[in-house]
């Protein structure tokens, strides 16, 4: 066993917790710092373009921080160097926040100070809000954070409260990401550091929260060459996040292993420094490269460290889950009812889907056994995780990253038939209607494009997301829904949804579906405004509309007709 290796410490056994290394500079900063428990020698390499690399000797740093390694000077910024273990090859530093010579060549110092604007910025609670998806890679034709961001004031005009990232971490474009990511690097085609720093600057003065997503499966991909410094990885493997064979698999991280006190660092410094550095307001997690069955597991440490930022910055910090399934559980039911099948299977299946998810409470039994594991790690952290997600399928296919490897920048999905827009249409109301914190995406809400129907779907969400505080109002009711040929009606509380899936115009008459002695309905969107109307009770609806109805007058005291 070699000196400061972790598993030496019994205060380090798989399942306890340590505290981080106490630094007084900034980790990882000018001074080189680096994890690795089972070498005999550590190198801080400097490559010179007039003759061999200058190699300096690492210090461990003590057995209050065990396995750490330290130089005894602080780099110049814009220095590159790299880490030589027991005299093997020169490695990038698995921290490294800028790579200018690709993944695996030398790391260089970052200057980090970036002029903010957002002193004035206090964050939002995400818990039950609502973020548009950008895909940084295809969002625009540019495919770079500058691009994106001049696409925050329409995004801002929607009425979301904040833009979900893809992962902006440094990957090599040949292999994809897939193939390895650097957690702290910002990706240098999409702009790289200073890119992202602008990004959330602008969002910030846009009134919108920015989260960020993090590609935790790839963070120890065999080609990272991790293993040399130490155990980032366990035995065990992931598969890809859509169980095809065509994607490979990584190692699993190593959260509750031996020595998996290194690798719990590393992780808690990525997020830290997106939230510290880059003023980031949340993280999504990939829970599934995260769980592990430690007595105090990791998502409940990150879980603390988060709250720990979000204290001392006087902003909110969230982290946030996928839901057990429920995404793709409320597309397939809604494309069923859309199809034609409104008959009582996919209605039963939308009211047990709506049982198990509000109002919020224990995790459903028919939630995965690695999200129940989740929720259970980060219960007492829950201020700072939301679990329940509903995200649209265009997001669900860019976590993490939509068609990065070998996309058509720019391309969108284009102008679809009408049809089609319609059902986006249905998706967007009962996403965007049904409580949970939700994830729209530019499939469904286009706001990079101009073509009519694009500008509909547009109008259709921002009037939807007005609508919104009212229904959450709602949001402890029970789900009732009922059918008539052709149509589907969901009542929670004074709010409920018609929805026409038949192609020829209907009439409904409203107290077979919704009468309760109360307050009369109104109309309050409709996807065909000019086709619905409301006369005595009966709701007229042209083909494939979605119809929102609250009970009482409107506000201002006038009632509409359509």
């Amino acid at each position: 066993m070699t000196a400061g290796d972790p598993t030496d410490q019994a205060a380090f056994a798989p399942g306890t917790r340590a505290p981080q290394p106490r630094m007084k500079e900034r980790w990882p900063g000018p001074r080189p710092f680096v994890w690795a428990p089972r070498a005999h020698t550590v190198e801080v390499v400097l490559p010179r373009a007039d003759g061999p690399a200058e190699r300096r000797p690492m210090r461990l740093v003590g057995a209050h921080e065990p396995g750490y390694w330290r130089a005894d000077d602080q780099l110049a910024l814009g220095s590159d160097y790299a880490f030589s273990i027991d005299g093997g090859p020169a490695l990038p530093d698995p921290c490294s926040t800028l790579l200018p010579h690709g993944l695996h060549g030398p790391s260089r110092v970052l200057d980090e100070d970036f002029a903010w604007h957002d002193d004035g910025w206090r964050g939002v609670d995400l818990r039950r809000g609502v973020l548009l998806h950008l895909d940084v890679a295809t969002v625009t034709a540019e495919g770079t954070l500058d691009a994106a961001a001049e696409l925050l004031p329409a995004v801002a005009a929607l009425g979301v409260d904040g833009v979900e990232l893809s992962p902006v971490a440094a990957f090599d474009p040949e292999d994809g990401p897939e193939a390895g990511v650097r957690l702290f690097a910002v990706h240098e085609p999409y702009g790289g550091a200073g890119a992202l720093q602008r990004f959330v600057d602008a969002a910030h003065g846009a009134g919108l929260a920015v989260v960020l997503d993090l590609p935790h499966r790839w963070s120890v991909a065999d080609t990272l060459d991790l293993h040399a410094f130490g155990p980032y990885a366990a035995g065990a493997r992931i598969g890809p996040r859509d169980g095809s064979s065509s994607d490979r698999d990584t190692p699993r991280l190593n959260l509750d292993g031996s020595g998996s006190r290194g690798a719990r660092d590393f992780l808690v410094a990525d997020a830290r420094r997106w939230l510290e550095v880059y003023h980031v307001d949340g993280l999504l997690l990939d829970v599934e490269a995260l769980v592990d069955r430690s007595a105090v597991p990791f998502l409940t440490e990150l879980a603390d460290a988060v709250q720990a930022v979000g204290a001392r910055s006087g902003r909110p910090r969230t982290l946030l889950m996928d839901g057990p399934g429920r995404s793709d559980r409320l597309t397939t039911i809604i494309r069923r009812i859309l199809s034609g099948e409104h008959g009582p299977a996919p209605v039963a299946a939308l009211r047990d889907l709506a049982d198990a998810t509000f109002p919020p409470g224990p995790t459903s039994a028919r939630a995965p056994s690695t999200f129940r594991r989740a929720h259970r790690a980060a219960a007492r952290s829950a201020s700072v995780l939301v679990g329940d997600l509903t995200r649209l399928p265009a997001a669900a296919r860019a976590v993490p990253w939509s068609g990065v490897h070998g996309a058509d920048p720019g391309a969108g999905s284009g102008t679809t038939a009408a049809t089609d827009v319609a059902d986006q249409a249905a998706l967007l109301a009962f996403a965007t209607l049904a409580g949970t914190g939700v994830v729209l995406d530019t499939e469904h809400v286009p706001v990079q494009r101009q073509e009519p129907a694009d500008q509909q779907l547009i109008d259709w969400a921002r009037r939807l997301l007005a609508l919104r505080s009212s229904s959450l109002a709602d949001v402890a009711e029970q789900v009732r829904p009922s059918t008539a040929p052709g149509v589907l009606v969901v009542r929670r509380g004074r709010s409920a949804l018609v929805l026409v899936t038949a192609h020829a115009p209907v009439e409904i008459v409203l107290d077979e579906h919704l009468a309760d002695g109360g307050q009369p309905w109104r109309v309050a969107a409709s996807w065909d405004p000019a086709g619905t109307h409301l006369l005595a009770g009966i709701l007229q609806v042209p083909g494939r509309t979605a119809v929102v109805l609250r009970a009482g007058p409107e506000p201002g005291g006038t009632d509409r007709r359509g």
